[in-house]
């Protein structure tokens, strides 16, 4: 049997984050100088009006297609699989092409005897992946080029140094990063019967994988207004830098089963041995010259080298290794009386590389599961609204070894202050963490109980569980004391709960209307319950973890509106914070002692969201078939920070900033006080959450008399659509992208549409 799938489509931004044009920038700018005592911008030689995300954004084209043959006899199974990927990014130069191969096969030599394996092949080509910042903040009031010259523009004075035209990247430095992305992955396995009920089965797994990478960073000319002739060079150099990684897994797996049936007894037995080992190794060099020196690399790839060089300062080289090792005892035991009352119970001792040094190499886990199939019961059987109806329960420990290095029990040298000696300083040496004799593994316990349901003839089926997992012994990294360096611990717990349910009803309408319906919900509930202390804080930006409340929870000032004027200051809580005038943020005076101070920073929000959700929906009439898929989050926060400073572009937010003599009602800080008003605060939090339509999809398969005489199997024709409807009161690209300080914006989330055949001959 041949299966050929095939589709092309394209993807395009349609939802922009709104910045302000020429001239709400110019406002904006000029109030902000005034504000600081300074004249205003002379804009005489910037009279643009760019709007630089349609600048460097494109409709990207993309096809995606497969090609599989299928066999099989008494004896043996084949399948091969064929595919190719060709997508555009969003963002110009943007390009990714990917090929695949998929092969297995099963042989059975006897009755008692079998042999199969599988392999798995990816030859990649990723995109130069370029980012949008630089779109939303280079001033719009620039143009893209210079009309007489052809180069391009450079930006006013004021944002040069930390912005640079955006069509640097695409036309410039576009597809100047190469890389070509290797990976095979695949396991043989022998499997024979040694007894009627005993079986045993070897699988040897590997996974390697081989990236290597190219770059070439041009010579960058520009138009400046403001140099003599126009021409202006960004970069005193240009180089290459070339790089190359290799990963391998390796795992082999030894399971002995046992299948007994005793009556209304059943039993099921296994015990294994695992091993798994992983290596990766890295290898860079870059070279660099000065412009003018040598031969020019180049746009052209097959030149990215460079002439000789004498300066051998400008050379650059690294590299990295690691592996490590871990062996695990596996034993597991199933039991059922009449498939109504079931029994599962499992352990295993891990043994890991990471944790050889302090002596917790090993570990013992284990777990034990419980459930009741009711509807097995006679006082179920009389009645015919619930078909199938199973209570169960879980208790289990688990262990991770996930340390971030594979090697946290060795401390790396690295430079420590230096002394004096007379005329001499000389620089000094030490370790760069503590380690913890007593580091070992992390722990995991978690429970659960719930029950699995179907109603109606099956056409309803219900499956809620509420769980409550505990992380113990956790490995976190803790700060040094008494100016000791930091080192990787087992402390703290944290907990996360709620419920999960699963939930679908599928049904007919006469012989030609079938339709089903599908939702799935969690909820969750984390907390950290213990750190290092009571005291302890991990701090990344806005962002927190302390005892008693969410992970990376959100702390900063509450704000209850703007300062309108000095009477408002005046008879506020006095602020310590920072000089506030009319305009700037009103922070709370948490603590009620009068003042604002650091102390009245507090909780502000949670980037775990209350509940994640899905729904979903099918029907088909005769060769029709529509298909609908929803997803979202609610209860999320999201810090969205929009600077209070107009050196690069701004969101159309800021046409609500307070002005005394503009907009003295406006909700937003006043311009020119960036320091105090972009401090974490209630102000700049959103609620992010959002209900997307994923994809949706229409189809139809013709009637079999109609391609009968073509030879096929099967003919489909459908058209689908991702991304295409999101609501959200998120001023971004991609709301998924939620519980991050979002300094910098998601890389755009396109709406995709494309139009495919399945063909099965």
């Amino acid at each position: 049997m041949v299966n050929i799938n095939s589709s092309v489509g394209w993807k395009v931004i349609y939802d922009r984050v709104g910045v302000t044009n020429a001239e709400e920038f110019k406002m904006l700018y000029n109030e902000q100088l005034i504000s600081q005592g300074s004249d205003p911008y002379d804009y005489t030689q910037w009279t643009g009006n760019t709007d630089w995300q349609n600048e460097i954004f494109q409709t990207g084209f993309l096809t995606n297609n497969n090609v599989s043959i299928t066999g099989a006899t008494d004896k043996s199974k084949f399948y091969l699989g064929l595919g190719y990927v060709m997508e555009e990014g969003s963002i110009k130069t943007e390009k990714l092409n990917k090929f695949t191969v998929n092969l297995n096969s099963e042989y059975s030599v006897t009755d008692f005897l079998r042999f199969g394996f599988q392999l798995n092949g990816v030859r990649a080509k990723y995109p130069d992946a370029k980012g949008v910042d630089g779109a939303l903040k280079a001033a719009p009031i620039a143009p893209t080029h210079d009309l007489e010259s052809g180069l391009i523009h450079t930006l006013p004075d004021f944002q040069r140094a930390q912005v640079w035209n955006p069509l640097i990247e695409t036309e410039l430095r576009g597809a100047h990063n190469k890389s070509e992305n290797y990976r095979v992955a695949g396991n043989v396995f022998g499997e024979i019967d040694i007894l009627k009920n005993l079986t045993f089965k070897a699988t040897f797994s590997m996974d390697y994988a081989s990236s290597q990478g190219r770059s070439y960073s041009p010579l960058i000319y520009v138009y400046n207004p403001d140099v003599e002739g126009g021409k202006e060079r960004l970069t005193e150099r240009e180089s290459v830098n070339q790089s190359k990684s290799t990963s391998l897994a390796a795992q082999s797996d030894y399971v002995l089963t046992y299948l007994g049936q005793f009556g209304n007894h059943g039993l099921t037995l296994t015990a294994g041995l695992t091993t798994n080992y992983n290596e990766s190794s890295s290898l860079s060099g870059g070279r660099s010259q000065l412009a003018g020196y040598g031969i020019l690399v180049g746009d052209d790839p097959d030149r990215w080298w460079l002439s000789t060089i004498d300066d051998v300062s400008t050379a650059t080289n690294g590299g990295s290794q690691s592996d490590r090792f871990t062996m695990s005892y596996l034993f597991r035991a199933l039991y059922n009386y009449k498939n109504r009352y079931l029994l599962n119970a499992s352990f295993r001792r891990d043994g890991s590389s990471v944790f050889y040094k302090t002596g917790n190499t090993w570990d013992n886990f284990y777990s034990f599961g419980a459930g009741w199939v009711m509807t097995e019961e006679k006082f179920m059987q009389n009645q015919n609204v619930i078909n199938f109806l199973k209570l169960k329960g879980s208790w289990g420990v688990l262990g991770s070894q996930n340390t971030g290095s594979s090697y946290p029990a060795y401390a790396t040298i690295v430079s420590s202050g230096s002394a004096v000696f007379g005329d001499n300083i000389i620089a000094g040496k030490g370790p760069n963490k503590l380690i913890s004799p007593t580091l070992g593994w992390e722990r995991n316990y978690s429970w659960e109980v719930g029950f699995d349901m179907h109603m109606f003839n099956d056409r309803l089926q219900l499956s809620p569980v509420y769980y409550n997992k505990t992380t113990k012994d956790m490995l976190t990294s803790i700060p040094g004391i008494a100016g000791t360096v930091p080192g990787l611990q087992n402390v703290g717990e944290i907990r996360n709960r709620g419920f999960e349910l699963s939930a679908s009803w599928n049904d007919k309408i006469g012989e030609d209307w079938r339709y089903g319906l599908g939702a799935n919900l969690s909820t969750i509930d984390n907390k950290v319950l213990s750190l290092v202390n009571k005291d302890y804080n991990i701090i990344s930006g806005p962002s927190r973890v302390s005892e008693g409340y969410p992970i990376g929870y959100f702390y900063g000032y509450k704000v209850e509106g703007v300062y309108q004027n000095e009477d408002d200051i005046r008879f506020s809580p006095i602020n310590s914070v920072g000089s506030v005038t009319p305009g700037d943020l009103k922070f709370a005076d948490v603590d009620g002692n009068g003042k604002i101070t650091d102390n009245d920073r507090t909780m502000i929000g949670n980037p775990t969201p209350d509940f994640t959700y899905g729904f979903g929906l099918n029907a088909a009439y005769k060769g029709f078939d529509l298909s609908a898929f929803f997803q979202g989050v609610a209860g999320v926060d999201r810090i969205v920070m929009d600077y209070p400073t107009v050196s690069g572009n701004v969101t159309t937010a800021f046409l609500d900033r307070y002005s005394e003599s503009a907009n003295p009602n406006g909700n937003f800080p006043r311009l020119g006080n960036g320091d105090y008003n972009s401090q974490p605060s209630s102000f700049w939090l959103k609620d992010a959450s959002y209900l997307r339509l994923k994809n949706i999809e229409l189809g139809y398969s013709f009637k079999q008399e109609w391609i009968r005489k073509a030879k096929l199997e099967r003919l489909r024709i459908y058209v689908s659509a991702q991304n295409i409807l999101t609501i959200t009161g998120i001023d971004d690209y991609d709301p998924e992208k939620y519980g991050t300080d979002t300094r910098g914006h998601a890389y755009p989330n396109a709406k995709t549409f494309s139009v495919g055949l399945n063909i099965t001959l």
